[in-house]
C-alpha cells in the first residue's frame, strides 16, 4: 500500500566547495540513519487540511503529480497537465496550458520545478527546451530562453527577471557548477565547479540535484557535495553542511548515479531527491538501496527526515517508504502520510496528497477506526480509486 503524502523539496551541503564549513551548522544525517526514530506528525503540525479534489473529465490529474497551494489555490501538476482547484473546496477551476506544437502550446509539464509561488506562475517546457510561463488565469505572460548550451538543466527562478541553471558536466572537468542568466537567454555569472570525475561519453545522470526556495531565497544541492548552499545573482555561499560519512557518494561516482527505478550506488550511497525548509525545521529525503532490515530486494527505498533547528537534533525514520509509511499519523487516527513528492510554501505549509485509491484501501482495512473518525473524514469513505487525489495541507509548527 502507498500512501503519497505530498509535502515538497530538499537540502544540504559541500566540505570540499566555496566556503568554510567550519563557520555553518552541521546535521548529522548519518548519526541519524543509524540510530533512527518514530517520525510522529503531531511533533511537525497540530492542524491538518484535506480537501479532495473534484474530479470530473477535465480535471483528471496524471502521473508524477505535484500538489500546491496558495492561500486561494490548489495547483495540481503532472504529467502533461496543470489543474486549478479552489483551496478551501477543492472544486476544479481550469487547466492551465495545454500540451502540443502550436504557438502557446507546452511539450512537457515541468514537474519538479513547476509552481513560482512569488509570481503565481506555472513554468511548463517548449519543444526547443525553453521555459513557458503560464498566470492562473491560463494565459502565457513570458517565455525563458535558456543559454544556447544544452549542458544547462534545471532552470530556476532566482530574482526577478534572472535564473539559475545547473551545469550537467558530462565531460567530469566541466569548470562550471551554476549559470545565472536573463530571460533572453543572455549569461551573466557562473559559479566554478571544483570536483572532477572520469567521464564515460555513453552516461548522462540527472540525479542529485536540487533547489528550494525558503523567504525568498534560493537553495542549492548537488550530489556528492555534502553542503547545501544559498544562491543569489552574484554569489554562491554554504548555508548548511551534511555529515553523510560512509554514505556520501565520492564525486569520482557521479555519473554512475541512476534514476530512482536503477539501483547501482544506492546500494552504497544515499541520494537525496527533496529538500524544504520552514520556519523550524529542514526536511530531506533520499534514496537508499541497503537496508539489513529488509531482506528481499526492492528497486525504490525512499526515506524520509528532518533536522530541528532549535534543539540541532535530526530525526530519520526507521522504515522506508516500501515498506511501510515512515511518518505516524498520531493526530487524528486516519491514513498514514507518506512524504514522498511534497513541497513546503512560504505560509509554512506542507502540501501533500494521498491518492484516492489508497484512501478507499484504508477504510476496507480499518472498520474499527474508521467509526471514530470526524464527520469530515468519514465523507472520504465515498471515494473510488478512479477519483482525484485528496490534498493534505499541514500546518508547520
Amino acid at each position: 500500500m502507498k500512501y503519497f503524502f505530498y509535502i515538497f523539496s530538499f537540502l544540504i551541503v559541500g566540505c570540499s566547495s566555496p566556503g568554510p564549513t567550519e563557520s555553518i551548522l552541521t546535521i548529522d544525517i548519518e548519526e541519524a540513519f543509524d540510530h533512527p526514530k518514530d517520525v510522529l506528525l503531531s511533533d511537525l503540525t497540530d492542524e491538518i487540511e484535506y480537501i479532495p479534489l473534484e474530479t470530473t473529465p477535465q480535471s483528471v490529474t496524471g502521473e508524477y503529480l505535484r500538489v500546491f497551494a496558495t492561500d486561494k489555490y490548489i495547483v495540481a501538476i503532472s504529467f502533461r497537465h496543470n489543474h486549478l482547484f479552489d483551496r478551501r473546496t477543492g472544486k476544479f477551476i481550469r487547466e492551465i496550458g495545454h500540451y502540443g506544437e502550436g504557438p502557446n502550446d507546452y511539450m512537457a509539464t515541468n514537474v519538479y520545478l513547476a509552481f513560482d509561488e512569488n509570481r503565481e506562475t506555472i513554468q511548463t517546457l517548449t519543444f526547443k527546451w525553453n521555459t513557458l510561463e503560464y498566470d492562473l488565469d491560463g494565459n502565457v505572460v513570458r517565455t525563458i530562453y535558456s543559454p544556447p548550451d544544452e549542458k544547462y538543466h534545471d532552470v530556476y527562478p532566482l530574482e526577478e527577471n534572472f535564473f539559475v541553471a545547473y551545469v550537467k558536466n558530462r565531460t567530469g572537468n566541466d569548470p562550471d557548477k551554476l549559470a545565472v542568466f536573463d530571460s533572453k537567454g543572455k549569461i551573466c555569472n557562473k559559479f566554478p565547479n571544483y570536483h572532477t570525475f572520469k567521464a564515460d561519453g555513453n552516461k548522462s545522470s540527472f540525479a542529485g540535484r536540487v533547489f528550494y526556495t525558503w523567504k525568498n531565497d534560493v537553495f542549492f544541492y548537488e550530489a556528492c557535495v555534502d553542503t547545501l548552499f544559498k544562491v543569489t545573482k552574484n554569489d554562491i555561499t554554504p548555508y548548511y553542511h551534511f555529515n553523510l560519512g560512509k554514505y556520501n557518494p565520492p564525486y569520482s561516482e557521479k555519473q554512475n548515479l541512476p534514476w530512482p527505478w536503477e539501483k547501482p550506488m544506492r546500494e552504497n550511497f544515499f541520494d537525496f531527491d527533496q529538500i524544504n525548509e520552514s520556519e523550524h525545521f529542514i526536511f530531506f529525503s533520499f534514496w537508499y538501496q541497503h537496508n539489513p532490515l529488509i531482506k528481499e530486494y526492492r528497486a525504490s527505498c525512499h526515506y524520509f527526515g528532518y533536522y530541528k533547528k532549535k534543539t540541532a537534533q535530526t530525526y530519520i525514520a526507521g522504515l522506508d517508504s516500501t515498506n511501510n509509511s515512515p511518518v505516524i499519523n498520531d493526530l487524528d487516527g486516519f491514513a498514514p502520510l507518506h512524504p514522498f513528492l511534497w513541497n513546503i510554501n512560504q505560509a509554512g505549509e506542507m502540501v501533500a496528497y494521498i491518492e484516492a485509491g489508497d484512501i478507499a484501501e484504508w477504510f476496507e482495512e480499518n472498520p474499527e477506526k474508521a467509526k471514530k473518525l470526524p464527520d469530515h473524514l468519514k465523507k472520504l469513505s465515498k471515494l473510488t480509486p478512479e477519483d482525484n487525489p485528496v490534498a493534505v495541507i499541514a500546518k508547520l509548527k
